[in-house]
């Protein structure tokens, strides 16, 4: 029983919520054909501030691929910022 447990929580693990959750929201929102409304614009930047935030919270662990992880989610908050910004503007 507890090697099944174990098989969940590696599956469950919080550090791999962010490439579930956020990262698919901003590519379909930073990809769809539409122009933003206010109310994806609300969703965009809560997205981006989530990116930002596990990943400063990833890059202060000790362990290698929560920091590789942790950067991975910095960088993507920044594309993805930069090219809403963009995309918006534009």
């Amino acid at each position: 029983m507890s090697e099944q447990k174990k098989k969940w929580d590696d599956f469950l693990n919080p550090l791999y919520f962010p490439l579930f959750t956020a990262i698919p929201v901003e590519g379909w929102l930073t990809f769809k054909p539409s122009p933003f409304s206010g109310v994806e614009i609300t969703l965009y930047i809560i997205g981006v501030l989530f990116l930002i935030f596990a990943g400063t919270v990833e890059t202060n662990s000790e362990e290698g691929k929560h920091r590789a992880f942790g950067y991975l989610y910095l960088v993507s908050a920044l594309v993805f910022g930069s090219m809403g910004l963009f995309r918006w503007l534009a």
